[in-house]
């Protein structure tokens, strides 16, 4: 009896880890939920990856505004810092400069088959170069269909090492091409941040792509991959950076709407916009 009973147990457990294991969406639900919201962002020779996480009608206009994530070494070399007089002051100030940066987003036939790209000028709004993060607004007013799905604020500490993930990203600058592996380690911590680890594998153009759960919800950023000897990658220790530290940098920006239906996106930019002349008016008296 005893025996009968582990037997059973062990069947159950097997049943158990192999839905785990297999509870990924296929078919056209997979295609919508993880791979045609990734999209390829390039600013001169250099390339990665971003996600569309935002597409929504302006308040009061006819436009849509349209939001995508990436990292910022993805669009590093878009902006410049440089030296110019200013004659009101009489001296050199130091003056931002950010360049126009591209984002093209895929075109399918039959589902899966790529058939080119449409390709869009963006603005860098926002970023962060000890996070790696980026925030780029296409220039576009048209509405862009698929974006990725977010979890809600109070669940963005659901992962767990075991957990099955899907890393989507242009590899390589090839259109969107998803891994799947499973959470390997969370908040390894680098120069003080907390990244998640994962053995879905990441090779170099899959920075600043989307990392999904089971469900189809983004999770995060894939960033650093480590390299061994000559710079070799270890493409099954991808680190992404996880959605709640994403989530944490866009709030303290205000730029909280982008997840938070509750919130518009006029009154978010406002009191940015305070927030900024308010330390304009601190650093002048």
């Amino acid at each position: 009896m005893k025996r009968t009973l582990s037997l059973f147990l062990l069947l159950v457990v097997i049943l158990v880890f192999t839905v785990n294991c297999y509870a990924a969406l296929d078919g056209l639900p997979a295609h919508e939920k993880y791979i045609y919201p990734v999209v390829r962002v390039t600013q001169g020779y250099a390339g990665g990856s971003g996600t569309v996480i935002y597409s929504q009608l302006q308040t009061g206009k006819m436009g849509y505004s349209t939001y995508v994530l990436t990292n910022y070494h993805v669009i590093g070399d878009a902006i410049s810092i440089a030296e110019e007089w200013d004659t009101d002051l009489q001296k050199n100030v130091k003056k931002e400069k950010r360049a126009i940066v591209y984002v093209e987003i895929f075109k399918y036939r039959d589902i899966s088959t790529p058939i080119g790209t449409l390709k869009v000028e963006a603005d860098i709004v926002l970023y962060n170069k000890d996070q790696d993060l980026a925030l780029l607004k296409l220039r576009t007013e048209e509405s862009v269909i698929h974006r990725a799905l977010l979890p809600s604020k109070e669940d963005t500490d659901g992962v767990l090492v075991m957990d099955e993930s899907i890393a989507v990203g242009c590899s390589l600058g090839c259109p969107p091409l998803p891994t799947v592996g499973v959470i390997t380690r969370k908040n390894f911590q680098i120069q003080s941040l907390p990244y998640h680890m994962s053995s879905s594998q990441i090779i170099y153009g899959n920075s600043g792509g989307a990392m999904f759960n089971t469900e189809g919800e983004f999770i995060g950023i894939p960033a650093l991959v480590p390299v061994i000897g000559w710079g070799t990658p270890i493409t099954h220790m991808g680190l992404f950076i996880p959605i709640s530290r994403i989530y944490e940098w866009l709030e303290a920006e205000h730029y909280d709407f982008l997840f938070n239906s509750d919130l518009t996106e006029s009154k978010c930019l406002e009191l940015r916009e305070s927030k900024i002349e308010a330390k304009k008016k601190n650093k002048t008296e």
